[in-house]
């Protein structure tokens, strides 16, 4: 198969993950307007800015922290393939974004800017293999609870959130990766649910 055909057969599969990179790279690239108007800032979301509740997690504090996050969609995309090319991946991703943004909003009071998709990229990691048509439900669950316990242990004092300022230019938000997580699992149970209801004997 020529090169032409095998780009379109990417393009067709993984075009949510190609578009994800796309709109990550190029906001980078407009840094510091885009931050400015994107990112979660706490005063101007209480002035009326709540677009910022879901553009905060598409723009980052340097370069370094949009290439790491762009690796993650990276993973997430090798991880989920096809399957969440999709309304349905849109709409779990939409879904983390706005649960990360609100989350932080609401629970996390002393908090008055962040930008970043590592929060939301926790949600979409944990579901990616349950729908993967690649991996059996043991790799899924071995995903599931990798990434609970290293939520988990970011929440106790033996995390060092500054351990990586020097890289990526700042403090990791460690409540964000809760708050994607909780997402993801919140977003598994629904999925579960629809199941269980699919699989009901009707009366």
């Amino acid at each position: 198969m020529s090169s032409p055909f095998r780009f379109a057969s990417l393009w067709r599969g993984y075009t949510l993950y190609l578009l994800m990179l796309v709109v990550v790279a190029g906001l980078a690239l407009a840094e510091p307007l885009s931050g400015q108007w994107l990112r979660f800032d706490r005063l101007a979301i209480a002035d009326g800015q709540w677009w910022r509740l879901f553009t905060a997690s598409w723009v980052h504090i340097s370069g370094n922290h949009a290439l790491s996050n762009m690796a993650g969609i990276a993973l997430f995309a090798y991880i989920a393939g096809p399957s969440l090319n999709s309304v349905r991946g849109l709409l779990l991703l939409c879904w983390c974004v706005l649960f990360v943004g609100c989350g932080l909003y609401v629970f996390a009071p002393d908090l008055y800017r962040y930008g970043g998709m590592s929060g939301a990229s926790h949600g979409l990691l944990l579901v990616a293999p349950f729908v993967s048509p690649f991996y059996g439900r043991r790799i899924a669950w071995l995903f599931f609870v990798v990434i609970v316990v290293k939520v988990a242990w970011e929440q106790t004092s033996w995390y060092d959130d500054m351990a990586l300022a020097d890289v990526i230019g700042g403090r990791v938000e460690t409540r964000s990766h809760l708050f994607g997580t909780l997402a993801g699992v919140f977003f598994l149970m629904q999925l579960y649910w629809r199941r269980i209801l699919r699989l009901a004997p009707s009366d």
